[in-house]
């Protein structure tokens, strides 16, 4: 399995930081997943639990982005928008998605 410590299953933040517990579903089963972004701090809930949680804007956050396999976009990349758009992807395998709701906190 590519990446390092799980860091590329259900609930990380891709490449960076590896969701604890790894809690998700077998294929098959639905997972219930919230993100919350606040001020910069984002948390990855997964399944009734908190998974992942990180500051945006901070150096600790560029340096998570240079020590990954995006380091060429630090600027960019890292330099994450206020406001715009998101996307929902997956690398060539079949994935689904239901109830997707966006609120303003």
């Amino acid at each position: 399995m590519k990446g390092k410590d799980g860091n590329r299953q259900a609930g990380s933040l891709y490449d960076l930081i590896p969701a604890k517990p790894q809690n998700a579903k077998p294929v098959g089963e639905w997972n219930a997943v919230e993100i919350i972004v606040y001020k910069g701090t984002v948390e990855h809930k997964q399944n009734g639990e908190t998974v992942v949680e990180y500051h945006l804007w901070t150096p600790e956050w560029e340096e998570l982005v240079a020590g990954s396999k995006f380091p060429g976009l630090n600027e960019d990349w890292a330099n994450v928008a206020k406001t715009g758009y998101f996307g929902l992807q997956d690398h060539g395998d079949d994935a689904w998605f239901r109830n997707i709701k966006i609120r303003e906190l």
